[in-house]
């Protein structure tokens, strides 16, 4: 029997943000049974040294993928994007994928937190 696992995540970038969002949508929505979007929203850098504005967005998505090979999937996803580590030391962020929710865990509990991602939660229909 296939078992599907019910996610929240949150897609932020201030670098090409919207350009970067919308690929990295596409990439998703193929490894995801079914995913809805919230809108995508622009918010100040929180507890970063980024300059920059990041737009962000929010979604809730279901997948067969167990939390490991999901989590794979995303830093695949952003280093396809142009992430490195010394890029986030320097407040460049090409494309972030945060996993707030797995089924009932609470992976990110400081994320879940955060304003920007309780503003790019509010759109999400759930």
């Amino acid at each position: 029997m296939i078992q599907y696992h019910r996610c929240l995540i949150c897609l932020g970038s201030n670098q090409e943000g919207v350009a970067h969002i919308k690929e990295a949508e596409k990439e998703l929505e193929a490894i995801s049974y079914s995913i809805h979007w919230g809108e995508i929203i622009e918010t100040i850098p929180e507890n970063s040294t980024s300059l920059f504005p990041y737009q962000n967005r929010a979604a809730l998505l279901q997948t067969t993928l167990n939390k490991e090979s999901l989590l794979k999937n995303f830093k695949r996803i952003e280093c396809r994007h142009g992430r490195t580590l010394s890029d986030k030391k320097s407040g460049i962020v090409p494309l972030d994928i945060d996993l707030l929710t797995y089924d009932e865990e609470i992976v990110k509990p400081d994320d879940m937190k955060k304003f920007y991602v309780q503003q790019a939660l509010q759109s999400v229909p759930f």
